[in-house]
């Protein structure tokens, strides 16, 4: 407790009494902050950061780290604080940290350079043009990203829910090509594929002629998805404009991967996997009944079993039922278990006269439909007839792709690609 000073007190002795009052209630304050130390540093090459901001966010607290990227924040308040970082030229980051009265908390902050994104370039039927003076829409795919971070068996996978308003509808048996829509259906007589360009080159993309159990294969998933770099999708009426009038169901512009200056560079890339189908299939049913006046048992159909079915009545007299699922039955059941692998390598580099890229991909796929066991015993024991491939696994693929492309620079004008 403080007491005031009466008026009889002499200004040295109300000197001294400001100065205790101010110990006396200064002293809680400072013991209400706190104190928070770290370093900030670079992510690629760990060098410290300097002239980095440190803000205390929801106050006015901030400083500024030194040449040594470290940093000191006092008169914290205690709680939870909110740390942001910002630097030009890296990416802001924020976090939080714990801190208790009168003591110094350490965090320490790993920033990552932000990259200018440039005007974004497209590629059209009249050249190459930055997206914002482009009059139509179109939507940009990068190949290598959409294949790290999904399952890609062909070019159709690639474009599944990647852009809005394309719609791709998935073979339903090995081998068969995908069916994109663009912009819906259009005609009910006339083709609603769109076209592809590849590399500035229109491709043939119609079904092909010969077709089995419903399915027909696309000359469009001769090209492996490895080999791709990125896919612009033109969906827009102006693509008309710029293709024709078969372009009114859309374009898909493929730019393919080519050489760049610089050392050899090798990839390779495998793939496994099981094909299995998962489809529920119900079990068939029999009805089981003896003729009037017979003892002999057989199948009974439902006419047979009507009232009306002949003058005296039923044909067939029902006395038991009988069910066989064959899927569920290993020695009757057509779907097994089958299986796919790919292999592939590439090659490319050059220097900045001639530049090269080669690949090559083996692809295998075996489908889940197989011949019976019991057809199989049929054919070998009886018909005495030997079982060939395409019985036993009617879905099969195989297929070997070799590609190479070489650019020369011959002068400042003019660039030769093969």
């Amino acid at each position: 407790m403080i007491v005031l000073p009466t008026a009889s007190v002499g200004k040295r002795s109300y000197l001294t009494l400001a100065v205790l009052v101010a110990l006396a209630t200064g002293a809680p304050a400072a013991a209400q902050q706190a104190t928070i130390t770290g370093r900030i540093t670079d992510q690629a090459s760990s060098q410290p950061v300097q002239e980095a901001r440190v803000i205390i966010i929801g106050t006015s607290i901030f400083t500024v780290t030194g040449q040594d990227g470290r940093y000191t924040v006092r008169n914290v308040p205690v709680g939870t604080a909110e740390i942001q970082v910002l630097r030009v030229g890296y990416q802001q980051q924020k976090k939080s940290v714990r801190t208790i009265a009168g003591q110094t908390a350490s965090m320490d902050f790993t920033l990552s350079q932000a990259i200018v994104q440039l005007q974004e370039v497209v590629t059209t039927a009249t050249g190459q043009q930055r997206r914002v003076e482009l009059g139509n829409a179109v939507t940009n795919l990068d190949a290598a990203k959409i294949m790290a971070n999904s399952p890609v068996r062909q070019i159709g996978d690639l474009l599944v829910a990647k852009a809005p308003g394309v719609q791709v509808l998935p073979a339903n048996m090995t081998g068969g090509g995908s069916r994109v829509r663009v912009r819906g259906t259009a005609s009910l007589s006339l083709s609603n594929d769109p076209i592809y360009v590849i590399d500035g080159i229109r491709m043939t993309s119609d079904q092909g002629s010969s077709f089995v159990g419903g399915t027909a294969p696309n000359r469009v998933n001769d090209l492996t998805p490895e080999e791709i770099e990125n896919i612009e999708i033109v969906k827009g009426p102006s693509a008309a404009t710029l293709y024709g009038t078969a372009a009114a169901n859309g374009v898909i512009v493929i730019t393919t991967k080519k050489g760049r200056a610089g050392a050899p560079k090798w990839s390779a890339f495998t793939e496994q996997g099981k094909l299995q189908d998962k489809n529920h299939y119900p079990g068939m049913y029999a009805i089981l009944g003896k003729s009037p006046g017979s003892a002999t048992q057989r199948k009974c159909l439902l006419k047979e079993l009507s009232v009306s079915a002949s003058a005296t009545g039923p044909t067939c007299i029902m006395d038991s039922t009988s069910s066989v699922n064959v899927f569920n039955d290993p020695d009757l059941t057509p779907i097994h278990d089958g299986w796919r692998n790919e292999y592939g390598a590439q090659l490319s580099g050059g220097s900045d006269a001639v530049r090269y890229f080669t690949s090559g991909s083996f692809e295998n796929e075996i489908g889940p439909l197989a011949l019976p066991t019991f057809s199989k015993s049929e054919i070998t024991n009886i018909l005495k007839t030997p079982i060939l491939g395409e019985w036993n696994r009617p879905e099969a693929l195989q297929r070997t792709s070799v590609r190479a492309n070489l650019n020369a620079t011959v002068s400042p004008t003019l660039d030769l690609s093969a």
